[in-house]
């Protein structure tokens, strides 16, 4: 039996436990990869303005070469010949050809880009998955700390409610005082800040109020001196200074 086991289908711990899991909820991030559509947008409008640029480059030249062969041809007195035509012709070709290079030189590329942006998004989305079950493992390993932790204040708080100080007398044992509600409660919230990491507990908490010295209880009980203030979260965990000196008037009754 693993020693999770022992604790669950405990209706106490599991009370406990659920508290603490929400207490350590864990802070999850949060990823959505691009689509394939909006990367393929996205590069080609990196890519598509260089091979358009080409593009351009080579019908500028060939625009250029046709002018040339016909201003050559004309100043032959040839004219509109069948020759200049066919060379026209094996330019206009030659054009195509190398339009065609580059489009398909182009599709290449975005394909490649692609399909490596693509992985990029899966493993980053896989990270965030990792990362993610990392946070959840984690939180629920905290969550179980503390709700063993807290039960373990609660099964002392409660055994200590049915036994206390001062016996009875002529050779009969009487039944013993529980102690004050106010140390019960004071018990557990010291459990509670330290489950939760915010203080460390400190088992002499009651104690210190009950019969500790009064001038300095009464200091860490009232006053905002961030020295004072550490004192009152060590002593007593989350309870208000109000409620503190309540609890501290009842022990010293």
């Amino acid at each position: 039996m693993s020693e999770q086991d022992k604790y669950y289908r405990n209706e106490a711990f599991e009370t406990f436990y659920e508290k603490a899991k929400k207490d350590y909820a864990p802070q999850l991030a949060t990823y959505t990869p691009l689509d394939e559509q909006t990367l393929a947008e996205r590069i080609g409008a990196v890519l598509r303005p260089l091979y358009d640029r080409a593009i351009a480059a080579i019908f500028r030249g060939n625009r250029r070469q046709d002018a040339e062969l016909d201003a050559d041809a004309i100043s032959r007195g040839m004219g509109s010949s069948t020759f200049v035509t066919d060379v026209k012709r094996r330019q206009d070709n030659a054009a195509a050809d190398d339009v065609r290079e580059l489009e398909s030189d182009y599709g290449t590329k975005l394909a490649d880009q692609l399909y490596k942006a693509m992985e990029g998004e899966r493993d980053r989305m896989l990270e965030v998955e990792k990362f993610n079950a990392q946070q959840r493992n984690a939180a629920m390993e905290q969550a179980f700390a503390a709700a063993k932790y807290l039960y373990q204040a609660y099964l002392e708080a409660k055994a200590a409610q049915g036994y206390g100080g001062g016996g009875g007398g002529g050779g009969t044992v009487g039944k013993k005082e529980k102690p004050a509600e106010s140390q019960v409660k004071n018990s557990l919230a010291q459990a509670v800040a330290a489950a939760r990491g915010q203080v460390k507990a400190n088992p002499n908490g009651a104690g210190f109020y009950a019969k500790g010295d009064h001038e300095l209880a009464s200091q860490v009980t009232n006053s905002d001196l961030p020295k004072y203030v550490k004192m009152r979260g060590q002593m007593n965990g989350d309870y208000s200074a109000s409620q503190l000196k309540k609890f501290r008037l009842m022990n010293l009754e």
